[in-house]
Protein backbone atom coordinates (compact mmCIF):
# COMPACT_ATOMS: atom_id res chain seq x y z
CA UNK A 1 0.00 0.00 0.00
CA UNK A 2 2.99 2.44 0.22
CA UNK A 3 4.05 2.36 -2.97
CA UNK A 4 -0.14 3.35 -4.37
CA UNK A 5 0.53 6.19 -1.52
CA UNK A 6 3.93 6.88 -3.29
CA UNK A 7 1.98 7.07 -6.63
CA UNK A 8 -0.85 9.07 -5.49
CA UNK A 9 1.86 11.54 -4.27
CA UNK A 10 3.53 11.74 -7.35
CA UNK A 11 0.24 12.06 -9.74
CA UNK A 12 -0.57 14.66 -7.77
CA UNK A 13 2.83 16.73 -8.22
CA UNK A 14 2.87 15.90 -11.88
CA UNK A 15 -0.32 16.96 -12.57
CA UNK A 16 -0.75 19.73 -10.45
CA UNK A 17 -2.63 22.40 -12.02
CA UNK A 18 -3.78 20.95 -15.10
CA UNK A 19 -6.97 20.76 -16.46
CA UNK A 20 -9.63 18.16 -17.97
CA UNK A 21 -11.32 18.77 -21.56
CA UNK A 22 -14.56 20.22 -21.35
CA UNK A 23 -15.74 20.89 -17.65
CA UNK A 24 -12.30 22.10 -16.60
CA UNK A 25 -11.86 19.77 -13.23
CA UNK A 26 -8.58 19.41 -11.74
CA UNK A 27 -7.05 16.27 -14.05
CA UNK A 28 -6.38 14.13 -10.12
CA UNK A 29 -9.87 13.75 -10.88
CA UNK A 30 -9.16 11.12 -13.58
CA UNK A 31 -6.40 9.56 -11.95
CA UNK A 32 -8.69 9.34 -9.02
CA UNK A 33 -11.21 7.68 -11.09
CA UNK A 34 -8.59 4.98 -13.32
CA UNK A 35 -7.41 4.08 -9.47
CA UNK A 36 -11.04 3.28 -7.88
CA UNK A 37 -12.02 1.22 -11.24
CA UNK A 38 -8.55 -0.79 -11.11
CA UNK A 39 -9.17 -1.39 -7.45
CA UNK A 40 -12.82 -2.52 -7.88
CA UNK A 41 -11.57 -5.35 -10.30
CA UNK A 42 -10.98 -8.47 -8.74
CA UNK A 43 -7.37 -10.18 -8.20
CA UNK A 44 -5.85 -7.27 -10.06
CA UNK A 45 -2.05 -6.02 -9.13
CA UNK A 46 -1.26 -3.50 -6.95
CA UNK A 47 1.59 -2.93 -10.04
CA UNK A 48 -1.58 -2.47 -12.25
CA UNK A 49 -3.12 -0.05 -9.73
CA UNK A 50 0.25 1.58 -9.38
CA UNK A 51 0.55 2.15 -13.53
CA UNK A 52 -2.99 3.39 -13.78
CA UNK A 53 -2.27 6.34 -11.41
CA UNK A 54 0.86 6.66 -13.20
CA UNK A 55 -0.40 6.47 -16.22
CA UNK A 56 -0.50 9.96 -17.70
CA UNK A 57 2.53 10.96 -16.59
CA UNK A 58 5.32 10.70 -19.32
CA UNK A 59 2.56 11.61 -21.70
CA UNK A 60 1.60 14.76 -19.93
CA UNK A 61 4.01 15.92 -17.52
CA UNK A 62 7.70 16.80 -17.34
CA UNK A 63 7.87 13.40 -15.02
CA UNK A 64 10.39 11.13 -17.21
CA UNK A 65 10.51 7.29 -17.84
CA UNK A 66 14.17 7.31 -15.85
CA UNK A 67 12.47 9.14 -12.56
CA UNK A 68 9.51 6.27 -12.96
CA UNK A 69 11.80 3.74 -13.52
CA UNK A 70 14.10 5.04 -10.45
CA UNK A 71 10.92 5.30 -8.20
CA UNK A 72 8.36 2.94 -9.21
CA UNK A 73 10.89 0.18 -11.00
CA UNK A 74 11.22 -1.37 -14.57
CA UNK A 75 7.84 -3.86 -14.25
CA UNK A 76 5.53 -0.63 -13.10
CA UNK A 77 7.49 1.42 -16.23
CA UNK A 78 7.19 -0.83 -18.53
CA UNK A 79 2.66 -1.03 -17.60
CA UNK A 80 3.01 2.78 -18.55
CA UNK A 81 5.15 2.61 -21.47
CA UNK A 82 2.26 0.73 -22.50
CA UNK A 83 -0.61 3.30 -22.46
CA UNK A 84 1.71 5.81 -23.32
CA UNK A 85 1.11 7.68 -27.02
CA UNK A 86 3.96 8.59 -29.30
CA UNK A 87 5.11 11.69 -29.89
CA UNK A 88 3.05 13.16 -27.63
CA UNK A 89 4.27 14.89 -24.48
CA UNK A 90 3.49 18.44 -22.53
CA UNK A 91 5.12 20.17 -25.26
CA UNK A 92 3.17 18.73 -28.07
CA UNK A 93 1.22 21.75 -29.71
CA UNK A 94 -2.52 21.68 -30.21
CA UNK A 95 -2.43 21.91 -33.70
CA UNK A 96 0.49 18.83 -33.89
CA UNK A 97 -1.92 16.64 -31.67
CA UNK A 98 -4.65 17.20 -34.59
CA UNK A 99 -2.37 16.04 -37.65
CA UNK A 100 -1.33 13.04 -35.46
CA UNK A 101 -4.46 12.03 -33.57
CA UNK A 102 -5.66 8.95 -35.77
CA UNK A 103 -1.72 7.78 -35.76
CA UNK A 104 -1.31 8.22 -32.40
CA UNK A 105 -4.86 6.26 -31.75
CA UNK A 106 -4.16 3.43 -34.02
CA UNK A 107 -0.60 3.05 -32.33
CA UNK A 108 -2.66 2.55 -29.40
CA UNK A 109 -4.75 0.10 -30.63
CA UNK A 110 -1.89 -1.98 -32.54
CA UNK A 111 -0.14 -2.04 -29.19
CA UNK A 112 -3.35 -3.41 -27.33
CA UNK A 113 -2.89 -5.95 -30.25
CA UNK A 114 -0.08 -7.77 -28.32
CA UNK A 115 -0.06 -6.46 -24.74
CA UNK A 116 -0.05 -7.99 -22.01
CA UNK A 117 -3.61 -8.83 -19.91
CA UNK A 118 -2.32 -6.58 -17.14
CA UNK A 119 -1.43 -3.73 -19.82
CA UNK A 120 -4.45 -4.03 -21.16
CA UNK A 121 -6.38 -3.48 -18.00
CA UNK A 122 -4.53 0.02 -17.23
CA UNK A 123 -5.65 1.05 -20.90
CA UNK A 124 -9.01 -0.08 -20.53
CA UNK A 125 -9.09 1.73 -17.09
CA UNK A 126 -8.23 4.86 -18.60
CA UNK A 127 -10.48 4.38 -21.21
CA UNK A 128 -13.82 3.73 -18.81
CA UNK A 129 -12.89 6.81 -17.11
CA UNK A 130 -12.69 9.00 -20.29
CA UNK A 131 -15.94 7.15 -21.55
CA UNK A 132 -17.54 8.27 -18.12
CA UNK A 133 -16.36 11.77 -18.45
CA UNK A 134 -17.93 12.22 -22.08
CA UNK A 135 -21.06 10.35 -20.26
CA UNK A 136 -21.17 13.19 -18.04
CA UNK A 137 -20.31 16.02 -20.31
CA UNK A 138 -23.12 15.28 -22.43
CA UNK A 139 -25.37 15.83 -20.05
CA UNK A 140 -24.39 18.74 -18.75
CA UNK A 141 -23.21 20.45 -21.95
CA UNK A 142 -24.29 18.38 -24.86
CA UNK A 143 -22.93 18.21 -28.00
CA UNK A 144 -20.77 21.40 -27.71
CA UNK A 145 -18.56 18.48 -25.98
CA UNK A 146 -17.23 17.27 -29.68
CA UNK A 147 -15.44 20.43 -29.99
CA UNK A 148 -13.05 19.65 -27.05
CA UNK A 149 -11.33 16.99 -29.00
CA UNK A 150 -8.73 16.65 -32.02
CA UNK A 151 -10.37 14.67 -34.28
CA UNK A 152 -14.29 14.71 -35.10
CA UNK A 153 -16.97 12.82 -33.52
CA UNK A 154 -17.13 9.86 -36.30
CA UNK A 155 -12.94 9.11 -35.13
CA UNK A 156 -13.84 8.93 -31.46
CA UNK A 157 -16.04 6.79 -31.88
CA UNK A 158 -14.17 4.94 -34.32
CA UNK A 159 -11.22 4.85 -31.48
CA UNK A 160 -13.56 3.66 -28.70
CA UNK A 161 -15.32 0.83 -30.33
CA UNK A 162 -12.14 -0.56 -32.25
CA UNK A 163 -10.14 -0.41 -28.91
CA UNK A 164 -13.14 -2.24 -27.75
CA UNK A 165 -13.51 -4.76 -29.84
CA UNK A 166 -9.88 -5.70 -29.66
CA UNK A 167 -9.99 -5.53 -25.26
CA UNK A 168 -13.28 -7.97 -25.33
CA UNK A 169 -11.27 -10.49 -27.60
CA UNK A 170 -8.60 -10.64 -24.82
CA UNK A 171 -10.30 -9.78 -21.48
CA UNK A 172 -13.79 -9.38 -22.12
CA UNK A 173 -14.66 -11.24 -18.95
CA UNK A 174 -13.83 -8.58 -16.65
CA UNK A 175 -15.83 -6.31 -14.86
CA UNK A 176 -14.28 -3.38 -16.64
CA UNK A 177 -14.99 -4.69 -19.94
CA UNK A 178 -18.86 -5.36 -18.98
CA UNK A 179 -19.15 -1.33 -17.51
CA UNK A 180 -17.15 -0.45 -20.88
CA UNK A 181 -19.33 -2.48 -23.61
CA UNK A 182 -22.41 -0.38 -21.74
CA UNK A 183 -20.80 3.00 -21.68
CA UNK A 184 -20.11 2.70 -25.33
CA UNK A 185 -23.34 2.06 -26.30
CA UNK A 186 -24.61 4.77 -24.26
CA UNK A 187 -22.31 7.44 -25.46
CA UNK A 188 -22.57 6.84 -28.89
CA UNK A 189 -26.34 5.20 -29.54
CA UNK A 190 -26.98 5.93 -32.79
CA UNK A 191 -23.64 4.10 -33.54
CA UNK A 192 -24.13 0.68 -32.33
CA UNK A 193 -24.29 -1.74 -34.96
CA UNK A 194 -23.24 0.41 -37.55
CA UNK A 195 -19.16 0.84 -39.41
CA UNK A 196 -17.69 4.26 -38.37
Amino acid sequence: MKLIEKALRTAFSCHNKQKRKGNGAPYIVHILDVAGLLLSEPLVSENVIIAGILHDTLEDTSYTAEQLKDDFGSDILELVLSATEPDKDSTTSKEQKRLTWKQRKQHTLDICQTATNDQLLVSLADKLSNLKSIKDDLIIMGDAIWSYFNAPKTDIYWYFKEFGNITGQRIGNTRLFVLYDKLLKEVFPNKVGKNA
